[in-house]
């Protein structure tokens, strides 16, 4: 809509109408209007073109015409509230004030009243199409047609204009010819192209005229073919020296094409329907590779995590707990630096004990540097590492295991449901896309970037680049257009904006929105919760929240389940079903060969479209669903942790506006002396903010009687419903 060159083109010329008897500003005023109550921004190219096109033409009419445009831009600015009835009241009185009192070119009150009308329904007649593009059952309507009127006026205006004896008119048609033509609207352009040619030849008698069809023809052509047909037609024209296309004309016409070239891309989509089919196929070939990567990416970061045998992971963690029974126990500045490490010091240890005989070991980490300076006992920490990597002999442990590559039946099962999985996906439709890019086109928008990304029934994502235009503008439209083609609907989603481009993301239509807030403490005597949890944010208007709870206590609890969660991460990064992904996880846990250590899984997917929320839980503790009316579901655990059972449980709840659902570690729900004070206590605190009840939760869970001392960590998520 905002394609500022054809602004200023129509805006310049429109405004010369002024100059026909009767007229005034009446064809003027709707266009302006028009444009500037779509984006109020384009009211000042619309001052700027407006005032020197009437400051060539006649100075004398400069006051007259600042007056309606300061009106114009006061009306636009100033009156927030807006309405299609108030409109039409302004732009009739604004045409009225300009042919009684403004010009005062004619006292005939008929005729004013008559041409006024005309403004009124010219600006009628724009809403209408520009409706048509959101309008499930008017898509012949759109702003293209707009455009042509808005045209075929600036032609009119032009007419007054002349240039060394040539009526810039006719290169005012043939410019808005090619525009037509190239902007995949043949039957504009042509109608365009005819209707100009007959007014400029029986009305104003321009012979050039006929020249204006050709162009249209000609510019129906793909590519550089458009350009070359046109100047050659020109040329032989200018060779033969026909008498009916005088040659300056002619030479006009071949500079004016080569502009057109150079500027086509300010105002011209170049994202044909076969363009934007051909993306699509591309764009899902190259999905499905990429799910293939992204998948064997994961099976390499398993690997590595798990390439060490139960009999490493066993010395290892003994030369880990020697550590810090020997120097941290009784170490002076052991407050601090558990407090300033957090979460490190299992690294730090196992990798002293690692490299303990590579001097340039820590040389370039800078938290190592830190702690190794700030540590009293470093020197005969890295002594004590030299020992006891000798004494336990890890250089002959540290083989690579086996178990993976042995289990292949387990191998076999993982390929098989990822297989499945994707083999269950549709994809849409292509002329879906082609025909959102057509409404967005229809609308007026000038979309200047068109990308899917994805191309699956209840998973796509569509990125759209528009030119000149707000997302608060965008967003609405984009909906409508969306919601025209894909049956379930669609959200427009802001992603940036830069260079005056805004670019939006077009995914399944987002029912729901979610509040969230999270937090965790240690065991009372620990510095180290050995919970860790996880929230995210899926491209496809899904949220995940997960919990885990690693066995035991401190640093080794803490890798467990970090170690889990951050596998639940990278395989929620392909494209996979959350499901097969979590037993796929969880046939890779069964398989491997030392199941001593486990990691229990709480795991939490709402899909904000469907309007639906599903519970994975191994091992985990329970969690709860509380309602508006005070009333709540306790959803209790029933598997054991990750990678002892082979399948995994699903448990589906519908979505509810008001709904809190707090998720927690077994040092909650399950640790908590009277379990229903809790929960009358969470029922009188729903209404805070989640981050504030997650606190609440947490402190109300710290001074209660507990029956054994744990790790606490807390998940809240408010649900609120979408009002459209």
């Amino acid at each position: 809509m905002n394609k500022y060159l054809n602004i200023i083109i129509i805006s310049f010329f429109s405004v010369l109408t002024l100059a026909l008897k009767n007229v005034g500003y009446v064809f003027f005023i709707p266009i302006a209007f028009f444009f500037s109550y779509l984006n109020p921004k384009n009211i000042f190219l619309i001052i700027a073109s407006s005032l020197l096109a009437v400051l060539w033409f006649d100075p004398n009419k400069v006051p007259s015409l600042l007056i309606v445009l300061a009106l114009l831009a006061a009306y636009i600015f100033i009156y927030k509230e807006k309405q299609y009835v108030i409109n039409l009241i302004f732009i009739l009185g604004l045409n009225l004030l300009s042919l009684f009192f403004l010009l005062q070119g004619n006292n005939d009150i008929i005729i004013n009243l008559l041409f006024s009308f005309i403004g009124v329904a010219i600006y009628s007649y724009f809403t209408y199409n520009l409706e048509g593009a959101i309008n499930r059952y008017n898509r012949s309507r759109n702003f293209t047609y707009n455009e042509v009127i808005m045209a075929i006026i600036s032609v009119i205006g032009a007419t007054t204009i002349k240039i060394s004896e040539i009526n810039i008119s006719l290169f005012v048609a043939i410019y808005f010819s090619m525009y037509f033509s190239k902007n995949q609207y043949p039957l504009h352009s042509v109608f365009f192209s005819l209707i100009s040619m007959f007014f400029l030849r029986f009305v104003f008698h321009l012979e050039g005229s006929l020249l204006i069809p050709f162009v249209s023809a000609f510019y129906i052509f793909p590519s550089i073919y458009a350009p070359i047909s046109l100047i050659c037609f020109c040329l032989l024209g200018i060779l033969s020296k026909m008498d009916i296309y005088p040659i300056r004309v002619l030479e006009l016409t071949i500079a004016l094409s080569i502009f057109f070239e150079i500027v086509k891309g300010m105002i011209v989509s170049n994202n044909t329907p076969e363009k934007i089919k051909n993306n699509v196929y591309q764009r899902a070939v190259e999905t499905i590779n990429h799910e293939i990567i992204s998948f064997a990416s994961f099976l390499d970061l398993f690997s590595k995590k798990f390439s060490t045998t139960k009999e490493f992971n066993q010395k290892l963690s003994e030369g880990i707990n020697s550590l810090t029974r020997n120097y941290c126990e009784s170490c002076y500045v052991r407050p601090e630096c558990f407090s300033g490490n957090k979460g490190k010091l299992y690294t730090f240890f196992k990798n002293m004990i690692l490299y303990s005989k590579r001097s340039d070991y820590g040389r370039d980490d800078s938290e190592f540097l830190a702690f190794s300076k700030n540590c009293p006992y470093i020197i005969e920490m890295r002594k004590s590492c030299i020992l006891i990597n000798e004494k336990l002999n890890l250089a002959n442990v540290a083989t690579k295991s086996n178990a993976l590559i042995a289990q292949l039946n387990g191998v076999s099962n993982v390929l098989r449901q990822f297989s499945v999985d994707n083999a269950l996906k549709t994809e849409m439709d292509y002329e879906i896309f082609t025909n959102i890019h057509r409404g967005l086109n229809d609308y007026g928008f000038n979309v200047c970037y068109f990308e899917v990304l994805k191309n699956k029934t209840d998973d796509f994502l569509i990125e759209v680049g528009i030119k000149g235009e707000n997302y608060t503008n965008i967003k609405p439209v984009a909906e409508a257009i969306g919601n025209i083609y894909i049956e379930n609907g669609t959200s427009c989603i802001f992603k940036n904006a830069t260079k005056g481009r805004t670019y939006i993301n077009l995914i399944p239509k987002i029912n729901y929105e979610i509040e969230y807030g999270y937090g965790a403490i240690a065991q009372e005597g620990n510095n180290v919760c050995g919970d860790n949890y996880l929230i995210k944010q899926l491209n496809n208007s899904r949220l995940i929240a997960a919990i885990s709870d690693g066995m035991g206590k401190g640093y080794l609890a803490n890798q467990e389940s970090g170690n889990t969660l951050k596998f639940v991460d990278e395989i929620t990064k392909t494209a996979i079903t959350t499901e097969t992904g979590l037993q796929i996880l969880n046939t890779f846990y069964f398989i491997q060969d030392y199941l001593e250590k486990y990691s229990t899984l709480d795991y939490l997917e709402i899909d904000r479209s469907k309007g639906e929320m599903t519970f994975y839980k191994m091992g985990a503790a329970s969690s709860y669903i509380f309602h508006k009316d005070d009333t709540f579901i306790k959803v209790i655990n029933t598997g054991l942790p990750f990678g002892i059972e082979e399948m995994i449980e699903a448990k589906k709840y519908p979505l509810q506006d008001g709904d809190l659902i707090i998720m927690a570690s077994d040092g909650i729900f399950e640790n908590i002396v009277n379990e229903e004070e809790l929960e009358k206590f969470i029922n009188g605190i729903k209404h805070l903010a989640p981050q504030k009840i997650t606190y609440e939760i947490l402190n109300y869970a710290r001074k209660n009687k507990k029956r054994v001392g744990d790790d606490m960590s807390v998940i809240s998520l408010k649900i609120m419903a979408v009002t459209d």
